[in-house]
């Protein structure tokens, strides 16, 4: 027992911020990098893994947070954002992540990630924002429409509203397709993930089309002093542990999309009344007036980013 405590008291601490809802898609990552991390490295880390109003009440005197400064601050040392949050922030190569139909499947989304482009993100990252990526993760995936009304057809979305989000680029994609965005959220839809629609949809957008027209994306970051006082071998570690995580996590959110788009059980727990899809010809027609788009963004990101993406 003394021997135990003695290996406790000289595990370093790490706080892990969970930000985003739903909790239960970020605690199971958090929990399996805690796993990974001490089978790599002989357990001698400790995370706490914090939920939102946790941290706040726990640590922050019960106020709200910046995640991004609360990281560069070392007052936590782990979290995982979306990648449109971390590109509001400043990290701007992130917004090219979201372009409409940007990955051709999830095969070609993990080569981007896990690869040379991946890398060259992290370090852009890391240039803009101070904090160190570790891995991609979905905590989502392939986004969806939710709708009040169902729809068959590209052009029902015209002269729908749509909560407004912070990117230039949703902003173009709904223009794109005629629709109003709204700053509160009396719209008529929602873009999600089936995995997050029970915590972003409202009550009243209960006809769900899996439109597969953006990924959600997010990154397990690090405080970037903790990193560099990590050893060498501490670092591949770290590194080792981010990437098992992020693999298992992306398959569990494909896992879990799959489960829902399937099981009307799931779907009623939910409160989705219908699940649909789009024809061939409605897909391609959602393409194409999406398409300029990524081609008017393309040129603000450099080292030829979205093309090497597609070309990947």
């Amino acid at each position: 027992k003394t021997e135990e405590n003695t290996r406790m008291a000289h595990k370093q601490k790490i706080k892990w911020l969970l930000f985003h809802e739903p909790a239960e898609l970020f605690i199971r990552t958090a929990e399996h990098f805690q796993q990974e991390i001490n089978r790599l490295t002989g357990d001698r880390y400790e995370i706490e893994i914090l939920k939102l109003e946790d941290y706040n009440s726990k640590y922050n005197n019960g106020q709200p947070c910046d995640p991004i400064t609360e990281l560069r601050e070392n007052r936590v040392q782990m979290s995982q954002l979306y990648a449109n949050t971390l590109a509001c922030t400043d990290a701007t190569d992130f917004y090219a992540l979201a372009l409409p139909f940007l990955f051709r499947d999830h095969d070609h989304c993990a080569k981007v990630l896990e690869g040379e482009i991946g890398d060259e993100l992290m370090s852009h990252l890391h240039d803009r924002l101070k904090v160190r990526g570790l891995s991609f993760t979905y905590s989502g995936g392939y986004k969806c429409m939710a709708t009040e009304q169902k729809f068959d057809s590209v052009d029902q979305l015209e002269n729908m509203t749509v909560k407004h989000k912070p990117s230039p680029v949703f902003t173009e994609m709904f223009r794109a397709l005629g629709m109003n965005a709204l700053e509160d959220s009396d719209a008529n839809l929602t873009q999600t993930t089936l995995p997050r629609y029970h915590v972003e949809a409202s009550k009243t957008q209960t006809h769900v089309t899996d439109t597969q027209h953006s990924m959600y994306l997010t990154t397990i970051l690090m405080n970037d002093g903790m990193w560099a006082d990590l050893s060498v071998n501490d670092q591949v570690s770290f590194r080792e542990a981010a990437k098992i995580c992020a693999r298992a996590e992306r398959a569990k959110s494909v896992a879990d999309a799959e489960e829902i788009k399937t099981d009307a059980s799931e779907q009623a727990a939910r409160g989705i009344q219908s699940m649909n899809e789009l024809s061939e010809a409605e897909v391609q027609k959602l393409k194409d007036k999406l398409a300029p788009v990524t081609d008017k963004f393309a040129k603000y990101f450099g080292n030829d980013l979205v093309d090497r993406i597609k070309k990947s």
